[in-house]
């Protein structure tokens, strides 16, 4: 980084900045005492024992956070040089990194001499003058002076006597003069040009100084502005004309590395190239730096270079060259005739393999065959267009399949590729695909199999297309992938059906639906046999692997032989220790399938279980050498895994205790005929004697019964005589339940809340105001995402027992209301009345007291809810976890977003929130409870809630995003490395594969109350681009001539458009079960996906061809739906609230209905709008009026004066089209151009008025729709960040954000290209007129008062003012030149007295005086 950034921002305040501050304060308790009485009078309670340490964690401050996009790579590159730190420790040997490396090393590439000049702060050298004369490709290290090593082996680098501290050097290169003053303490790229010492020839010559940061010193590189990139695993050797026309070598730019090329070589000649190997000759064709990218910039094929064979009949050897420019941090002096470009030497042709098989290459003519084995990639370099490729498959399915393709310009980027093989004389074909990018600057090319159809189940599979006609058979020893394809048909839906062996065809299934997974079934007359099917992307993401698995498999994780069958048949199955087994049921009923277990030879069998039910049970086993076999059932859509386990401890399905002193217990499972008795004092373990029964366990204890489902803990007490009691209690100890019976009541106690007694070690309170992060590309310049987790306002809460709970919004408004009220009179000095005050309805309360005495007596205060808010507390056997996110938006800080706000939370309608508390966006709550000898955890309560939001994406903010993240893409070796990966996973057998080892090793946890909540999302999405669309560019200019598809592609767009569609997903709610941790996310992932899946209708009735009638429809469902819902909740809290939620009900029915209505009609006529928007065939148009209609009208006033305006503009731009569109056309594409902008400016007369009428209409209902709405308009939390010219990210400043706004608003961004942001200054009390300072011209600005759009009075440029302006009593006075006078000759707004000047009265004066402060800078700035 050339500059530090900001990463924890400073804290803005009046003046400046100060650091953001955190407070910690940790307390030890020592005193252990029992509690305190309540404050109602209750008795002592036990659970109040403070924590022995507690520690607050809290800031006032919000807490800003700025990750760049230097940032996010910095961080990467440590995180992956960390990594192969730890992959590869040899790499970094103590012996390396304990060698001495100089801190400053200089390079010499320039191909002449160079004298060095170094800084004061270096050691002298040896030669005359202190200066170092530099061979051409010499190097030479520099070290500082012994004072300045001394000072910074004592200091900081980060204090600013070091960081100031002048490390430059000055270079003079033969036959130049020198140039003085260059940094090199900081790494950064510098131009300079260079001033020959005679005369003053055409060329201006340039260096380049890259300081390089490495090995923890400056590497600094004197080179020339152009270097070549050798991409090919050949030496080159580079050529120029020298002396007498002949050419020259100016050096080898090794495989796979970089070259500088020589100063004088770099500019005027044209270079000349060959590779090192025998008989080849040096290129046919100069390569030119100019030449290559103007042909990058007209978007044309690259160029191929031909390097002959000295003998005839040997293939050239072929290669391509394509142009990048070079950006620098400083430029001193002319950049425009330099040429700063890296030239990337490539192949013309690579070839990779993403088959499961070998592959033979062959190009015609050449001499050598290329293998390529699975994953490999290999360039061909005797490839050019128009030559052939023959591939071969040499050993696949027992034959050789064989294609040949002619290479050539302009192939698709999927595309198939026909295989051909013999069966005897019998031709049969196979068709592959071919992926063609050339987005690494050549034709790449991956030849891949559309699926690989992957065979587990042991029993041959037939496979069959939607042709029905050609079936590929997979036998049952074939471990490999089979490469499915369906015929010619590549792309497009695509079903195929199953066979096995004698079976019937499978229904049709898609092959296509990656992550997805279930059953197949296939009936034979015998057995119907269920397979199961998962398919999931291999990494290069062109192939789906389609895995077939047996649906039933039975594991044998215990340490015997065990034998399985299905009840009521005698066939037998053995099951080895480790082993995984394949079952096949036979049975026909799918509802109760039951299965039986014994050991090898054994004739004692358990009793049947049923294996299609997710759970555990222990099975009781008659023979005493083995007592039972524990059984784990994981059930998912695509397996069935039968778990077979040893008996161990804590494997029963119950712990009887009988704690009683004389009375027996007498317990059976329900429907059981047999009854067991336990003896006091003696304990038993129990399981169910039915595994396929009623499982729920009944017992008696003197005159007591009672049944008990064993799920959960539980509590209870009977009379046992007159005077005695007696207490049963349930808990779970590993994974076995206990059920205890006694007459000890504090040992009852202990056993149901051992966890809540205990002292607890910690408990950690975290306090924070809220959260900012912004994301900064600082290489374009922009403000991309700001994320705001922000506090609330005020809120009023009572006292409860020893927590506070919020009032009801209505309440907390009423008492927020008094509070001011008072507050007001007393800093007035009026008397206050003393006593209790009677607000809205039953409200009574004394505030001067803060005591609540009506509807309940109790202790009110006012708080507000902060940001963030988090509560830890953790003891030996219990974890508690409350978390609060109070509010959550992401907004969009691009300027031209369709959507400014992203992600925000949706308010209740006004009349549910004042009737209820306000609730954060985001809660979680966990109690977990850890067993005193187990592993297992028991989540006793675990509940998230999310409110109801909103989600607005545009196309434009998706691709800053992956901009923002983007990545290096893979290397050959990591491609390969992903391959093999691949290959790995498919060639897993059963019993390792990730199903199988979760469903035997991983522990499980149980989980009581486990709630997530709906979650609701209101979705819209938007194809536009805030930047320029060249696809669209280029999809008009071939669609120019057919307006019939222009206009069905006008609906295509609309189309993909989708606006305010709603998914609602039901909670997500498991209760009473043990699942691992993998369990438990794939069901919750299934649940939601599931839903959405059901949902997708959604958008298509969503979409914006039919105005989303979806919307109309939803507004009419929801009143009806808040008629059934919210009764149903008034009526569980309370009766009273039953009324109420009725009349809720019909105010939210009034509300959506009116406001659907008025909708509908809107997105109708809006759809409309944007087909005759898209006939005009002008981009510009179409963003204006994308733009304008997505700034969506506050009412039905500002919905017509909007309106009214599209209508104006429609009529303007359709006229004077007639005349610009030519124009511009002839611009762009000469002559062909002209006539198109001919015919987009006669279209536009008719499309662009309509579409203006069509506008004002729907703009109109818009704001009939705002007027309905009863939520508000959200905004954006703060303006985007301004960063300044100089490109470094600093931290944010309010108003400097405020004033760029204003400056790219005005006129519509008519400033933007022209001039930069200086200042501005509010001059009007109502902040409705601005003065802009740019660094060419000052601005006076006004906001509309309807459309609120900021409009340009008056501007003059620093050339046009006579002198700079200043300041007087009066207010800032501007005096122009003449012909300024002239060009602006109205008075404008703001006008003084004289006809050659402006006045701008303003009130501030330290405003004023200090605007044209920065007035002044910005002259002297440009007059620089």
């Amino acid at each position: 980084m050339a500059e530090w950034e900001p990463i924890v921002e400073p804290v803005e305040v009046s003046g400046g900045h100060r650091p953001w501050e955190l407070n910690i304060e940790v307390q030890k308790n020592i005193d252990n005492g029992n509690g305190a009485d309540d404050d109602d009078g209750s008795s002592i309670d036990l659970t109040d024992i403070p924590p022995v340490m507690s520690i607050a964690i809290s800031s006032s401050d919000v807490m800003e956070l700025t990750m760049t996009k230097s940032c996010i790579k910095l961080l990467t590159n440590l995180g992956k040089a960390f990594q192969d730190a730890m992959n590869q420790p040899e790499a970094f040997s103590l012996s390396k990194l304990g060698e001495e490396h100089p801190p400053f090393m200089i390079k010499n590439h320039l191909g002449a001499k160079v004298v060095i000049a170094p800084g004061s702060v270096f050691q002298e050298s040896k030669d005359k003058n202190g200066k170092i004369t530099l061979n051409a490709g010499g190097s030479q290290a520099l070290y500082p002076i012994a004072a300045v090593k001394s000072l910074l082996g004592k200091k900081s680098f980060l204090r600013k006597d070091i960081s100031e501290m002048r490390r430059e050097i000055a270079i003079q290169v033969e036959g130049f003069k020198e140039v003085f003053n260059i940094p090199i303490n900081r790494a950064s790229k510098r131009f300079y040009n260079l001033e020959q010492l005679k005369g003053y020839p055409h060329t201006v010559y340039s260096v380049v100084v890259d300081v390089v940061a490495e090995l923890g010193g400056k590497t600094i590189h004197l080179r020339s502005p152009l270097q070549i990139e050798n991409n090919m695993p050949y030496v080159m050797e580079l050529y120029a004309v020298g002396s007498g026309n002949q050419l020259e070598s100016i050096g080898q730019i090794e495989e796979n590395g970089k070259g500088q090329v020589p100063l004088k070589a770099a500019y005027g000649q044209d270079l000349y190239a060959k590779p090192v190997l025998p008989g080849y000759k040096v290129c046919d064709a100069a390569i030119s730096a100019d030449s290559l990218w103007q042909l990058k910039q007209s978007g044309k094929q690259n160029t191929v270079f031909r390097c002959a064979y000295e003998k005839q009949g040997n293939a050239p050897y072929y290669f391509t060259v394509h142009a990048d420019q070079e950006d620098y941090d400083h430029i001193i002096g002319r950049l425009d005739k330099a040429p700063r470009y890296l030239l990337h030497m490539l192949p013309t042709v690579q070839v990779k393999n993403l088959l499961p098989v070998k592959v033979i290459c062959a190009i015609q003519d050449a001499a050598e065959e290329l293998v390529l084995e699975g994953g490999q990639s290999k360039q061909l370099f005797n490839a050019d267009m128009g030559k052939i490729l023959e591939m071969r498959l040499p050993n696949y399915l027992d034959k050789e399949w064989t294609s040949r393709m002619t290479l050539r310009n302009g192939m698709k980027e999927l595309s198939g590729w026909k295989f051909t093989a013999y069966e005897g004389k019998q031709e049969i074909t196979m068709e592959l695909g071919v992926f063609v990018s050339y987005d690494k600057g050549f034709k790449d090319m991956a030849v891949y199999a559309p699926y690989w159809m992957i065979n587990k189940t042991g029993l041959p599979i037939a496979y069959k297309g939607t042709d029905d006609k050609n079936v590929t058979s997979h036998p049952a020893d074939y471990q490999d992938p089979i490469m499915f394809t369906f015929g010619k048909q590549l792309l497009g839906k695509k079903k195929a059906s199953l066979q096995i062996q004698d079976s019937d065809w499978s229904d049709k299934f898609s092959l296509d639906t990656v992550g997805s997974s279930g059953c197949i079934t296939c009936k034979s007359k015998d057995i119907t046999y269920e397979v199961g099917v998962k398919i999931h992307l291999t990494n290069a993401a062109l192939t789906k692997i389609v895995t077939l698995t047996p649906m039933y498999l039975v594991v044998n994780h215990s340490d015997i032989t065990l034998s399985v069958a299905e009840e009521a048949t005698d066939k037998w199955y053995d099951v080895t220790p480790g082993e995984c087994l394949p079952f096949w049921p036979k049975t026909k009923s799918r509802k109760e399938m039951r299965m039986q277990v014994k050991a090898q030879n054994s004739a004692k069998v358990t009793a049947p279980f049923n294996y299609n039910k997710a759970g555990s049970i222990l099975l009781k086993v008659p023979d005493p050498k083995i007592g039972g076999i524990a059984v784990l059932l994981n059930v998912s859509e695509w397996s069935n895994i039968i778990s077979l386990n040893s008996y161990y401890n804590g494997a029963a399905t119950v712990q009887l205790i009988n704690h009683c002193t004389s009375i027996a217990l007498t317990y059976n499972q329900v429907n059981s005929k047999s009854d067991h008795v336990l003896s006091a004092k003696e304990a038993v373990l129990y399981t169910w004697e039915d595994p396929c029964g009623k499982l729920e366990l009944q017992w008696k204890m003197f005159e007591t019964s009672n049944k008990n489902k064993l799920l959960s803990d539980g509590f209870g007490v009977f009379d046992i005589s007159d005077k005695k009691k007696c207490y049963w209690v349930s808990f779970l100890d590993g994974m076995q339940r206990t059920l205890m019976f006694t007459e000890d009541l504090a040992m009852a106690v202990i056993a149901q809340q051992a966890g809540e007694l205990e002292q607890a070690d910690m408990d950690l309170n975290l306090s924070l105001q809220g959260f900012g992060l912004s994301l900064v590309n600082n290489q374009s310049r922009s403000e991309i995402v700001y994320m705001g987790i922000t506090s609330s306002g005020i809120v009023w809460e009572f006292a409860k027992r020893r927590r506070w709970k919020p009032l009801k919004m209505k309440q907390s408004d009423a008492l927020e209301a008094e509070f001011q009220k008072i507050q007001s009179l007393t800093s007035l000095g009026k008397p206050v009345a003393e006593g209790t005050q009677r607000l809205d309805g039953d409200l009574e309360v004394d505030i001067l007291e803060m005591k609540m005495l009506k509807p309940k007596k109790c202790k009110i205060r006012r708080t507000y809810n902060p940001g963030i808010w988090a509560k830890y507390k953790a003891s030996e056997h219990q974890l508690q976890l409350h978390a609060k996110i109070n509010r959550l938006q992401v907004d969009n800080q691009l300027p031209a977003s369709v959507f400014p706000t992203v992600l925000a939370p949706v308010p209740p309608p006004k009349s549910v929130s004042a009737e209820s508390e306000p609730k954060p966006f985001t809660e979680l709550s966990i109690m977990t409870r850890y067993g005193q000898h187990t592993n297992v955890k028991q989540v006793k309560y675990f509940k998230l809630l999310i409110q109801e939001m909103h989600a607005k994406i545009d196309q434009g903010f998706l691709n800053a995003i992956l901009l923002m993240f983007e990545t290096e893409p893979p290397t050959e070796l990591q491609e390969l490395e992903l391959y093999k990966e691949d290959i790995t996973r498919i060639q897993k057998e059963l019993k390792d594969s990730e199903e199988v080892q979760s469903a035997m090793g991983e522990e499980r946890n149980f989980y009581d109350n486990l709630h997530l909540s709906p979650i609701k999302i209101h979705l819209s999405f938007s194809l536009h681009d805030s930047g320029d669309d060249p696809g669209a560019t280029s999809t008009q200019r071939g669609t120019g001539n057919a307006p019939v598809h222009l206009l069905l592609q006008s609906v295509g767009v609309t189309l993909t458009n989708v606006q305010d569609v709603i998914f609602k997903l039901a909670y997500f709610e498991r209760q009473h079960n043990f699942y691992t941790s993998k369990e438990l996310t794939r069901e919750g992932i299934k649940h939601y996906s599931s839903q959405a899946i059901k949902q997708a209708y959604v958008l298509v009735l969503g979409l914006d061809v039919l105005g989303n009638p979806f919307g109309f429809v939803r507004g009419l469902t929801e009143g009806v739906t808040d008629l059934f819902y919210e009764p149903y909740q008034g009526a569980v809290q309370g009766p009273e609230e039953f009324a109420e939620g009725l009349a809720l009900g019909v105010r939210s029915l009034f509300g959506h209905a009116v406001g659907g209505a008025a909708g509908v009609v809107s997105r109708v006529t809006g759809t409309l709008g944007k087909g005759l928007a898209a006939l005009t065939m002008d981009d510009e148009y179409q963003k204006k009026r994308l733009k304008a209609m997505n700034e969506r009208p506050a009412d039905l006033k500002e919905g017509l004066a909007r309106g009214g305006k599209g209508l104006v503009m429609g009529f303007v731009e359709g006229v004077s089209g007639i005349v610009t569109q030519p124009v511009k056309g002839a611009k762009k594409e000469g002559a062909a151009g002209f006539f198109k902008g001919v015919g987009k400016g006669l279209v536009g007369v008719v499309a662009k008025p309509t579409g203006g009428v069509i506008d004002m209409a729907s703009s109109a209902f818009d704001g009939i729709r705002r007027a309905a709405e009863v939520g508000e308009e959200v905004q954006r939390l703060r303006p985007p960040r301004l960063i300044h010219a100089d490109g470094i990210v600093r931290p944010y400043i309010r108003k400097e954000a405020e004033g760029y706004g204003i400056f790219i608003e005005t006129e519509k961004g008519k400033y933007i290209e022209s001039d930069k942001y200086y200042a501005h200054a509010v001059v009007t009390k109502d902040a409705k007129n601005v003065l802009l300072v740019t660094n060419k011209r000052v601005v006076f600005v006004s906001k509309g008062d309807i459309l609120g759009h900021w409009n340009c009075e008056w501007q003059y440029t620093y050339q046009m003012l006579r002198e700079p302006p200043h300041l007087s009593d009066r207010g800032i006075t501007f005096l122009i030149k003449e012909e300024g006078k002239k060009k602006k000759g109205f008075a404008g707004l703001f006008g003084g007295g004289s006809s050659s000047g402006k006045l701008v009265p303003m009130s501030d004066s330290k405003t004023a005086q200090w605007i044209v402060g920065k007035m002044h800078e910005a002259m002297s700035k440009a007059t620089q």
